[in-house]
């Protein structure tokens, strides 16, 4: 589906940290659109927005942003970028909040899974449509086949169809999406602490002398988990990635095509050129 194909009025944009959020405006502004950007407090920093329609919230002031989504007619949401797991008790919640608090008390009870897909169930019992990235601009997400010159041969296939088959297996624990792959075997999966720490933890056991990698041995894999809600925490790689994978010996990534963000592909590629990597997508 293109972004076109998506029928839907005015759009907020609930932006978390890194550059997602920005390259989709960025989209939006090209295409004529000028969304509301909900700019999440302490994550995105919304001066880098420039002059689009942009606001700061905190988590505690939910209910002054639905007020003025309301207020503005707004009824379809994407929501994109980092946000790291709240506190309950660090919300601060505003007057206009605290009606939601028990909602959002039950939905803390449980793994990232549970409170991303309380948060999609809860706007959507508040009249909102919530949208993917991937919906509003499908050129985000990965493609089918390699994003640069180079591209996995059989051995590496192989070992990133194992990985793709670990990640379906670990699906129902609710952990990471990605895990590292080599000399045949599982080197480290994700946990809470995100890929790019993974990465760089495996690159230390590489530096110790804990874990030799051969070149052109090991790989990283990313996917999302199986069923997984892809209108929130849809996984991502970056030109951070890449750089972590090359410093920690890696010589290249799978992905699953259009399920996973790359940004400006063509970038992406060209700096897997000069790093020597692949970046692949895999259907």
């Amino acid at each position: 589906m293109s972004g076109a194909e998506v029928r839907r009025g005015p759009l907020a944009l609930v932006a978390g940290g890194g550059d997602y959020p920005l390259q989709l405006a960025r989209i939006l502004a090209g295409r004529g659109e000028r969304p509301f950007i909900v700019a999440i407090d302490g994550v995105a920093e919304p001066e880098t927005f420039g002059d689009a329609d942009v606001r700061p919230y905190r988590l505690g002031q939910l209910g002054s942003m639905l007020d003025e989504l309301r207020r503005r007619g707004i009824a379809d949401i994407v929501m994109l970028g980092n946000l790291p797991r709240p506190s309950f008790s660090a919300l601060r919640p505003e007057a206009s909040t605290l009606k939601y608090l028990p909602y959002f008390a039950k939905a803390f009870r449980g793994g990232d899974d549970h409170l991303l897909s309380g948060g999609i169930r809860f706007l959507e019992q508040q009249g909102f449509r919530v949208l993917g990235p991937a919906e509003i601009a499908p050129e985000l997400a990965a493609p089918a086949g390699p994003l640069g010159r180079r591209q996995a041969n059989a051995e590496q296939r192989e070992l990133l169809q194992r990985g793709f088959a670990l990640l379906d297996a670990l699906s129902p624990f609710d952990v990471g999406q990605a895990a590292v792959l080599a000399d045949h075997r599982v080197v480290a999966i994700e946990a809470a602490e995100g890929t790019d720490a993974m990465i760089r933890r495996v690159a230390d056991l590489v530096a110790r002398g804990r874990l030799r990698i051969g070149k052109g041995d090991g790989i990283l894999v990313k996917t999302p988990k199986l069923g997984q809600d892809l209108r929130l925490d849809m996984p991502a790689i970056g030109p951070d990635t890449l750089h972590n994978i090359a410093e920690a010996g890696l010589s290249g990534i799978g992905v699953k095509a259009g399920q996973v963000l790359v940004g400006d592909r063509v970038a992406l590629g060209r700096l897997a050129d000069q790093l020597g990597l692949f970046v692949e997508g895999f259907t």
